[in-house]
């Protein structure tokens, strides 16, 4: 497979190149023709320089030739990649639920996150990563999520807060301590009061102290 791909690339920069050189000598006989026609029309007859003209006009159209290259290389650069997507599926498809996958085989050349980042959680959770070892005499290191307020939706800055209390964890983890990463029970307590405050005044004409007698 591999060297099935790496002959499709190989026929493809094949292709590209003697398209592009195929432009060039198109380019450069359309210019020809043009200035021919050019001095035609500065000192010979009327017939000479409709002649060049004509010339320069057939060469200036589009050679089958050229665009059918171009399509072919294109066709078959679509066709390396698909197969490629497929293999890497096939491969991902057939890692056990909860195994590692074999990560010394070959990568895609584009970034494909459903075909990278498969597996992984499932092997995570297998080795009880997510666990905290409660006999461990490693230090301990431990931050709790706070949960998402209730006075609007989830924006930027809860996947910003996320992203980096997960890197901090696994850095730490990685550098001796006895993580653990858990989900908070409270956050921006007094902005919630305050909503649901309202909310209360607003839907049932009741106070926090009248809730509370």
């Amino acid at each position: 497979m591999a060297h099935h791909r790496l002959q499709a690339a190989k026929q493809a920069e094949k292709e590209a190149k003697a398209a592009k050189l195929a432009a060039k000598k198109e380019a450069a006989a359309a210019a020809a023709a043009a200035q021919a026609a050019k001095k035609s029309a500065a000192g010979e007859g009327a017939g000479e320089s409709k002649k060049a003209a004509a010339e320069a006009k057939r060469l200036l159209k589009p050679n089958i030739t050229t665009e059918h290259l171009a399509t072919h290389t294109h066709d078959t650069i679509q066709k390396a990649e698909a197969e490629e997507a497929a293999r890497l599926k096939a491969e991902v498809d057939a890692v056990p639920k909860g195994a590692k996958k074999d990560v010394s085989k070959a990568a895609g050349k584009a970034y494909n996150p459903h075909i990278v980042e498969a597996t992984w959680y499932d092997w995570w959770e297998a080795s009880g990563y997510f666990k905290p070892d409660m006999n461990s005499t490693k230090p301990p290191f431990v931050i709790v999520i706070p949960p998402p307020n209730v006075t609007g939706a989830l924006h930027i800055g809860h996947a910003l807060t996320n992203s980096i209390q997960d890197t901090i964890v696994r850095w730490r983890r990685m550098s001796g301590y006895n993580t653990v990463w858990v989900p908070g029970t409270d956050h921006a307590g007094i902005a919630t009061q305050t909503i649901v405050e309202k909310t209360l005044q607003r839907e049932k004409g009741v106070s926090r102290h009248q809730l509370g007698e």
